[in-house]
């Protein structure tokens, strides 16, 4: 393995390393206490919530699972591991899926990722674990292993997971992902062998030394598994599935090198189908791991349809396989040489830690994940050889109080066991900066403290559950311009049997700058009853002229990427990388005294009118264009241009709509919600190339007369998913294109998951009418010329099949021109004037794959414009998917393309005369191409329309 390190590292001295701080401002390390955020699941709140910190709190037990997309993820495992053993358990996720599909809404690309990113959180509630991303963008489906790490390159994947191993510290690796073709998809390959890699990586601090200047010290964990792959080898060898191709039987360890052509062997098995008592529906009815973890997954509705993937009752085994450890003659190795120690060129001893071979309690027969490896909260003291007497003496006490506070819990008493806990917090109070001034290794020590600070979160959590403490904390407002004042309050409450005091009460912004509260004249006492104690706090986002003390950022990704063909994010706040979101404009903490007790409880602000939507800081200046991209029908030399202005009243306003040949303010059309259409005479001179068309504005406090270019945001999410700004530049990108339109077009839409084709239709000056299934009747279709069914329309709509499909066919009889888009396995023979098959797995995704014409007299290529191959180029993404395997003769195909080395395909393109009209499939992705003004997608497209 060919490990990279920078330049700038190299001249690093080791004194400067070991003097580095990191803040971990998105808290991935868990070392502080975590903010309510108000979608808490009912298991994590009140008595059952207390039952399972008692399970984390007795053991230090914990996993990092790696994969390349959201809905990876082993769900039934991670659910098993955090919820029912207790482990701190994190997901991370490579990508965002930003090139998935989207079967809720009209969004792809950096859109799609912040919806999937959201998804996936919900997801993670029902697992009950911590979330990291990378930095790599899901740039679509990719056949092999090579192009994704073309894409990304290696050394940057490799940094991204090695630096969240690095922060979480986890004991155990998994993944979903073995780094082979049984993979499929090659982004999944990558992260099944990053994550074998890192694991040799992560506890080698000669590897990305720049980690340990900032502060994020190596870390080596123990073991590293990966799911046993269910495909069998056939005569012919394995089926790739990402290729349709057969290869030969090839299995790497990239932990040791080993090459072999036999299966992984199962070295330890999950018992997902297992019942828990603590896990139950709205009946009542005691729910398996796995079925708990899949309804958090059909949270990801963009990818999930409903009842997809759904667990079903009893045995759910999952085997995994053990690919590397650093416990000599491991336990778990139970069928493979018996050392199975992976030893680094520069270790003189790879045993870490003993195979002690203590069992889990609860833990099946079988050999689990941390058989052999003592996660008591004793063994804390193991990550220092020259551990102080009292540390060893000091854990001893915490876990037998904590032992006493678990076995003497009562459900209907949770309250009874905060004395225990509350003395345990206590002497872990005193331990923590007594260590933190001790002289031994400095490395050593921050292992041990990292454990600590765990576990005093975890006590802290456990005893705001037995007091029963509850913080809200609101605003009158959903989003707050910058530079406004923030109209937040927050209310602390608590059973008075528990005689509380509010002894302190903060704002913290994004950046971690802290505002005190203002209590509200009208409390008497500080003492804590059923009646809420009020605090104010009055402060301004933003840093205006006045100097106002508190600031904040906006609300927006932290990462961000110039144009889609860019494989990677930036960022533009580096230390944030790996988190999943950045942290929430507004959160209130409270430190609240019970008895002798201190304890912290924190809360997101949140909408006052939605409690589960936070408070975001957004610009005063909100001005967006319709679209990021946009044709420009040559010889025609007017553009329309959409303007939507939702600027904060007059505090802000447009000034100017700008070709590069200068600025234009007035509007030809106003239009309902603060839209406006500008029209704009584009000079001759601009028509044979690209260029941009830009919105500048100006705000009040622009007092020096700067007018600056504008950018817009718009609400990212659906239902009750968390709505997360997606900023774009007030930009569009004009393409001059030789367009013919067509001389009929009268047009309609039947949209399916989500696309934006009629707007970029209408952008164009042919804007569709939107049908829905009960408008598919002869009258209502008698009046188009054409109609088009949107992406997946049949996966959108069950109910299109049958008597609607039917008056589409004889639409067309009657002279109609049907054009059905990409479907999916839901479209078949019968949806179709003759008969045709779909294949499950049939696509291109090479978008630079050359296209040829096999009928290029037909009308569907030549009128009103003459398509050749060379419209064919700057497409992005993929050249489609839903690609035909057959057809009756009755079609004609017109195009043949294939991804390299693999057979052609020819069910791209098809149409038959249909009676007096047509119908054609296009399974070309053409939803894509169109929003980014892809010149030869438009010619193809309107060739399509034209009856």
């Amino acid at each position: 393995m060919k490990l990279l390190t920078t330049l700038a590292a190299l001249c690093l001295t080791t004194a400067t390393l070991a003097q580095a701080t990191f803040t971990d401002p998105a808290n991935l390390r868990g070392e502080r206490v975590a903010p309510l955020t108000g979608r808490e699941l009912p298991i994590d709140q009140g008595a059952s919530g207390l039952q399972q910190l008692l399970r984390k709190l007795n053991t230090r037990a914990s996993i990092m699972n790696i994969v390349a997309h959201p809905d990876d993820e082993d769900g039934g495992m991670m659910t098993l591991y955090s919820r029912g053993l207790g482990a701190r358990v994190a997901d991370l996720s490579l990508t965002r899926g930003e090139g998935g599909q989207n079967a809720m809404t009209a969004d792809f690309e950096d859109a799609l990722g912040l919806l999937r990113t959201q998804e996936l959180l919900s997801c993670d509630r029902y697992s009950g674990v911590d979330q990291f991303f990378g930095t790599e963008v899901d740039f679509g489906f990719s056949k092999t292993k090579e192009e994704s790490f073309a894409k990304w390159t290696h050394e940057r994947v490799l940094y991204d997971v090695v630096r969240a191993i690095r922060l979480y510290r986890p004991l155990v690796l998994t993944s979903t992902w073995i780094g082979g073709v049984t993979d499929g998809h090659g982004q999944h390959q990558v992260s099944g062998e990053i994550a074998q890699e890192a694991f040799v990586a992560a506890g080698d601090p000669k590897v990305f030394p720049e980690l340990t200047a900032e502060g994020i010290l190596p870390w080596q964990p123990l073991r590293i598994y990966a799911r046993v792959p269910m495909q069998s080898i056939s005569e012919r060898g394995l089926f790739d599935y990402a290729t349709g191709e057969y290869t030969p039987a090839k299995f790497t360890n990239y932990v040791t090198g080993e090459v072999t052509t036999t299966p992984p062997t199962t070295d330890a098995v999950v018992h997902e189908g297992t019942p828990d008592p603590l896990l139950a529906d709205e009946t009542g009815k005691l729910l398996t791991y796995v079925q708990f973890a899949r309804i958090g997954l059909s949270l990801q509705r963009s990818q999930v349809g409903p009842g997809v993937r759904n667990a079903p009752q009893g045995a759910f085994d999952v085997a995994y396989h053990l690919y590397g450890s650093r416990i000599c003659n491991d336990p778990n190795s139970m069928s493979h040489t018996p050392t199975n120690a992976v030893i680094l060129s520069e270790a003189k001893n790879p045993c870490i830690l003993p195979a002690a071979a203590i069992q889990p309690k609860d833990s099946p027969t079988a050999p689990n994940f941390f058989t052999g490896i003592d996660t008591s909260i004793e063994s804390i003291a193991t990550l220092t050889p020259n551990a102080p007497s009292y540390l060893q003496e000091s854990l001893a006490t915490i876990s037998a109080q904590i032992a006493q506070a678990t076995s003497t819990f009562n459900p209907q008493n949770p309250s009874a066991i905060a004395p225990i806990l509350g003395d345990t917090l206590t002497k872990l109070d005193a331990l923590i900066p007594r260590l933190e001034s001790a002289s031994f290794n400095p490395t050593e020590r921050e292992n041990v403290l990292h454990e600590l600070r765990i576990k005093q979160v975890q006590l802290n959590d456990a005893l705001v559950l037995a007091y029963d403490l509850k913080l809200d904390a609101t605003s009158e407002e959903t989003t707050i311009p910058y530079e406004f004042y923030v109209p937040a309050k927050a209310q602390i409450t608590a059973p008075p049997e528990r005689a509380c005091i509010v002894k302190h009460v903060w704002l913290q912004n994004a950046e971690g700058t802290i505002a005190e509260a203002i209590e509200d004249p009208k409390t008497k006492s500080k003492a804590l009853t059923l009646k809420p104690i009020a605090f104010t706090f009055n402060v301004m986002t933003g840093k205006d002229r006045f100097e106002t003390p508190f600031s904040t950022v906006l609300t927006r990704p932290y990462f961000q990427r110039d144009n889609i063909e860019q494989p990677v994010y930036e960022l533009r706040i580096p230390s944030l990388r790996n988190a999943p979101q950045s942290p929430n404009a507004f959160t209130a903490f409270a430190l609240v005294a019970c008895g002798d007790i201190e304890v912290q409880i924190g809360g997101v602000v949140r909408y006052a009118y939605d409690d589960k939507e936070p408070v975001q800081v957004v610009p005063a200046l909100d001005i967006s264009l319709s679209s990021h991209a946009q044709v420009l029908p040559i010889p025609a030399h007017h553009l329309h241009i959409e303007v939507r202005d939702q600027s904060f009243g007059s505090r802000a306003y447009l000034t100017g709509i700008c070709l590069p040949s200068g600025c234009v303010a007035k509007a030809s059309k106003y239009l309902s919600d603060r839209r406006e259409i500008y029209t704009l005479d584009v000079p001759r001179e601009l028509w044979n190339h690209e260029f941009n068309v830009t919105a500048r504005g100006a705000t009040e406090d622009d007092w020096k007369g700067i007018v600056n270019p504008a950018e817009g945001l718009r609400p990212i999410g659906y239902g009750d998913l968390p709505r997360t700004n997606y900023y774009t530049p007030a930009t569009t990108r004009i393409v001059p294109v030789d367009l013919k339109l067509p001389i009929h077009h009268n047009i309609a839409y039947l949209p399916g998951t989500g696309d934006s084709i009629p707007e970029a239709l209408a952008s164009i000056n042919l804007k569709p009418t939107l049908l829905t299934i009960a408008d598919l009747t002869p009258a209502k279709l008698a009046q188009y010329d054409t109609v088009i069914l949107g992406v997946r329309a049949y996966s959108a709509h069950p109910d299109l099949h049958g008597t609607p499909t039917q008056a589409l066919l004889n639409y067309a009889r009657n002279g109609g021109n049907v054009v059905v888009q990409y479907q999916t396995t839901e479209f078949t023979a019968d949806d179709a004037p003759y008969p045709l098959s779909l294949g499950s797995n049939e696509k291109v995704v090479d978008e630079t794959a050359p296209v040829h014409l096999l009928d290029a007299k037909s009308p569907l290529l030549t009128t009103p414009n003459l398509i050749t191959p060379a419209d064919f180029n700057n497409w992005i993404e993929e050249r489609g998917h839903g690609f035909l395997t057959s057809w009756d003769p009755h079609y004609t195909a017109l195009t043949e393309t294939h991804d390299p080395g693999q057979s052609p395909q020819r069910g791209g393109l098809i149409t038959t005369p249909l009676g007096s009209g047509r119908w054609t499939y296009c399974a070309f992705a053409l939803y894509r191409q169109l929003p980014e003004a892809v010149p030869g997608a438009y010619r193809l497209f309107l060739n399509l329309l034209t009856p």
